[in-house]
């Protein structure tokens, strides 16, 4: 079986008025559906926006960072199903069959879960089934304190670092994260067209903000794609706003930012 990509969708991409921009959802399945039938490229997906999702449906008009862990879960409970059916169509429309997996920290730290989440992706690839990822915020307790220790190789705060641990676990050919910026700018706002990760070291130590509507900034996307690159996985790191970036990048092409893997990549472990 080909070596499946890893898409990652940021809340900031699904973003429109403080609610979910469907239109934006369905261009992405559509570039997406376009390059699997085209390309015979098997894609699994990590998506945010559960959260953004359950406070258009419920009138909340409040930024995903303005709300308490309580309110954080419940918005998700109700907005992931809505998530969900909104892929279910816009794949559907292109004849992609699309399956749900909600994870936690937790389930990359037990050998059975991992391996169970493991063996279902690889099910689903096989039978032409689009696996959609996200974070299990109903009932996610990563803001609390970290009760079972979980170990920092599979801990993620969001949704960037998940992709990066998705994509080391299932032996990814390689991770595309799209954002809301054109890719990783210099100290001069000017793109970095391609990089490894001994020069975005620097970097990462004068950026720290976060997006509006999501969990991750520019410097949770680099610290993603290098700990992937670090496992002999390229990054590209892309505006998912702009139409055809996506397509691009799924045929190989530079469109935003172009994270070279290390040529000494470390093994991956097997829990």
């Amino acid at each position: 079986m080909l070596k499946p990509v890893v898409i990652k969708v940021g809340t900031s991409v699904l973003e429109l008025n403080g609610g979910l921009n469907v239109e934006a959802l369905r261009r992405i399945a559509r570039e997406i559906s376009e390059s699997t039938m085209s390309q015979s490229i098997r894609t699994v997906l990590v998506t945010s926006g559960a959260i953004l999702t359950g406070l258009d449906a419920l009138g909340i008009r409040k930024k995903p960072s303005e709300l308490t862990l309580r309110e954080k879960q419940m918005t998700a409970a109700v907005g992931q199903p809505l998530l969900m059916k909104e892929y279910i169509e816009a794949f559907g429309q292109h004849g992609i069959r699309v399956a749900q997996i909600l994870v936690t920290e937790e389930d990359f730290t037990i050998r059975t879960s991992f391996m169970n989440f493991i063996r279902t992706t690889k099910a689903l690839l096989s039978h032409g089934i689009l696996p959609i990822i996200n974070e299990n915020d109903a009932v996610s307790v990563r803001e609390l304190v970290n009760v079972f220790n979980v170990s920092s190789m599979v801990r993620f705060g969001d949704n960037d670092r998940l992709s990066a641990i998705i994509s080391s676990s299932i032996h990814a050919s390689r991770l595309i994260i799209l954002t809301d910026v054109d890719g990783i700018l210099d100290a001069e706002n000017r793109l970095i067209k391609e990089a490894d990760c001994v020069a975005l070291e620097k970097l990462t130590k004068r950026l720290s903000g976060k997006s509006a509507y999501g969990r991750g900034g520019i410097r949770s996307k680099i610290e993603a794609a290098c700990f992937a690159a670090s496992r002999g996985i390229p990054v590209n790191i892309i505006n998912g706003k702009v139409e055809g970036n996506l397509r691009a990048a799924l045929r190989g092409e530079n469109a935003g930012t172009l994270i070279r893997p290390m040529k000494a990549a470390l093994t991956t472990k097997t829990f």
